[in-house]
C-alpha cells in the first residue's frame, strides 16, 4: 500500500477561488479545449455552493455534479458527463473549516451556531481520535531513581477483538524493554523503551517520580486501530472509512487531524476517479484536465483552495497523461496568467 504525501507537501499555498479557475481555464484555453464541460467533485455542504457556481460561471456553462456528501466521487456520472461536452475540467476535493478548534475544522453557519466542516470527515474521525487521545492520556511515563518507567493500563495490555467500532491495540513492544517488573494500582509497569528514550530524549529527561501521560509522543507506529470493515456497504461513512482506515493512526496523530484526513480523502478520491477515467475515456480522442485540492471554508460563502494533485489526459492517449503532484501542480497554475470573464454572473445566468 502506497502512502499519501507528507504532510508539508501537501500544506501549499492557498488561492482563492477565481484565482484558481482563471489559471485553469488560461491553461486550457492555451491547450485548444473546446465544447468545456466543467464538472465537480465536492461535499453537498451549504459552504460549497458559490465556489461551484463561480466554476461554471468562469467556463460559461453550469457545473456537472460528480460528488456526493464527504466530497466522494460517483464514477458512474462521468460518463453523461462526458457525454454533455466534448472535452472536461474537473475540479474537486475535501473541504474543512478554517477556523480549526483542537485540531477539527469549523464553520459559522447560518443558524448562528459553530460546527464542524466537513461534518461529514468529523464523524468519521472522532471516534478514532477519541481512542487515541483517551490512551496518551492514560499512559504515564516517570523517573524511578536513574531509570525511565513506563505504565500501561491492563486495557491496552490485551488484544482487542474487532467489532463494527474501532478498537485501540497497543504495540507494546515498541515502548517498553522486556517484561514487566511489577503490577501497578491501573495496569503493569515496564523499563521504558531504550530506542524510544533516546529519540525523545529531551521529553524523557525531563521526567520525575510522579511523571506525566506519554501524550503526543505516542506516535504512529505505536498502535494501530482494530476493526471489522464493510466493504459491500454503499453507505458514505462506511465508503470514506474503508478508503482511509489504513491511514488513521496517521491521522489521529497528526497536528491537525481534521485537515490530515480532508488531505488523504481528496489524495484517495483523485486516484480513484484517474483511473475510472483513463479505463474508460482512452482513444476517445478526449481531453481532461483535473486539479484536485483542499478547499478552506472561511465562511459558508467564501473558500479559498490548497491546489495538491493534478493530471492531464490529451486527445485520449494514455501513455502520454501527466500527472501532476503538490509541488508541480502549483508550479504550473502559477505559470498562468488568470483569464477571467468578460461578462458578468448575471448574464452568465441569463437573467442579466
Amino acid at each position: 500500500m502506497i502512502s499519501p504525501p507528507d504532510v508539508r507537501l501537501l500544506d501549499q499555498p492557498s488561492l482563492s477561488v477565481m484565482d484558481l479557475y482563471g489559471r485553469m481555464f488560461a491553461y486550457t484555453s492555451a491547450k485548444k479545449f473546446v465544447g468545456i464541460q466543467p464538472a465537480m467533485w465536492q461535499c453537498s455542504d451549504e459552504s460549497q455552493g458559490i465556489k461551484r457556481s463561480l466554476f461554471g460561471y468562469v467556463y460559461n456553462c453550469p457545473v456537472f455534479n460528480l460528488g456526493r456528501v464527504g466530497a466522494l466521487v460517483d464514477e458512474q456520472r462521468l460518463i453523461p458527463a462526458g457525454r454533455h461536452g466534448q472535452d472536461l475540467v474537473i475540479f474537486g476535493g475535501s473541504h474543512i473549516g478554517s477556523n480549526v478548534i483542537d485540531g477539527i475544522g469549523h464553520v459559522d453557519r447560518v443558524s448562528g451556531h459553530t460546527s464542524p466542516c466537513c461534518g461529514m470527515l468529523y464523524r468519521v474521525l472522532k471516534d478514532y481520535l477519541h481512542l487515541y487521545r483517551r490512551a496518551y492520556g492514560l499512559i504515564r511515563l516517570f523517573r524511578e531513581g536513574s531509570s525511565f518507567r513506563i505504565e500501561i493500563p491492563y486495557k491496552y495490555l490485551f488484544v482487542p477483538r474487532a467489532t463494527t467500532t474501532p478498537q485501540f491495540k497497543l504495540h507494546v513492544e515498541q515502548l517498553v524493554d522486556g517484561n514487566a517488573l511489577r503490577d501497578s494500582g491501573n495496569g503493569k509497569v515496564y523499563r521504558l523503551n531504550k530506542e524510544f528514550a533516546k529519540r525523545h530524549e529531551f521529553a524523557v529527561r525531563q521526567l520525575d517520580s510522579v511523571g506525566c501521560a506519554i501524550g503526543d509522543l505516542l506516535e504512529s507506529d505505536h498502535f494501530t486501530f482494530v476493526q471489522k470493515l464493510d466493504y459491500d456497504s454503499k453507505e458514505i461513512g462506511d465508503l470514506i472509512t474503508t478508503s482511509v482506515f489504513g491511514f488513521m493512526s496517521e491521522v489521529v496523530t497528526s497536528v491537525n487531524p481534521h485537515r490530515r484526513l480532508a488531505d488523504i480523502n481528496t489524495w484517495r478520491q483523485f486516484h480513484h476517479l484517474v483511473t475510472y477515467l483513463t479505463d474508460h475515456f482512452e482513444l476517445r480522442d478526449r481531453n481532461i484536465f483535473i486539479v484536485a485540492g483542499l478547499c478552506l471554508d472561511h465562511s459558508v460563502r467564501l473558500n479559498s483552495i490548497v491546489p495538491q494533485f493534478g493530471f492531464l489526459l490529451e486527445a485520449g492517449q494514455v501513455l502520454t497523461a501527466k500527472y501532476f503532484g503538490p509541488v508541480e501542480i502549483n508550479e504550473l497554475l502559477n505559470s498562468q496568467e488568470p483569464m477571467l470573464p468578460d461578462y458578468t454572473f448575471m448574464q452568465y445566468a441569463g437573467v442579466g
